[in-house]
């Protein structure tokens, strides 16, 4: 789950001809327990797009199935977390994937 993510933002810089081609991967506590953000300078994300980047057979890649990211939702649901996605400030976007710790409630909603 964590590679189909990176591997979304390594293609996301491939469209990056000016600037720096970056991807971050980044973790530390959330108010939902721990939370794992992929961050990118690539093409980034339209606004109205974002409500369907997780829908099954959604996809924004010519060569894209469109079933990553909806089973990467998947997967961090099953574990009682959530997956969401920001567009960054200037470039790029970036996936954040908040699960429970120990003595941390499971989050109450996806977004």
């Amino acid at each position: 789950m964590i590679l189909n993510l990176i591997v979304n933002a390594i293609d996301a810089t491939r469209g990056v001809d000016d600037g720096p081609r970056d991807v971050v991967v980044s973790s530390g506590r959330h108010s939902e327990g721990v939370c794992v953000a992929v961050r990118d300078s690539g093409v980034g994300l339209a606004s109205e797009t974002l409500d369907q980047l997780f829908k099954p057979f959604y996809t924004t890649k010519a060569e894209g199935m469109g079933m990553g990211l909806a089973i990467s939702r998947s997967i961090v649901a099953a574990h009682g977390g959530r997956l969401w996605a920001t567009p960054n400030d200037r470039r790029g976007a970036t996936f954040h994937f908040a699960v429970p710790a120990e003595g941390h409630p499971a989050p109450s909603s996806e977004r």
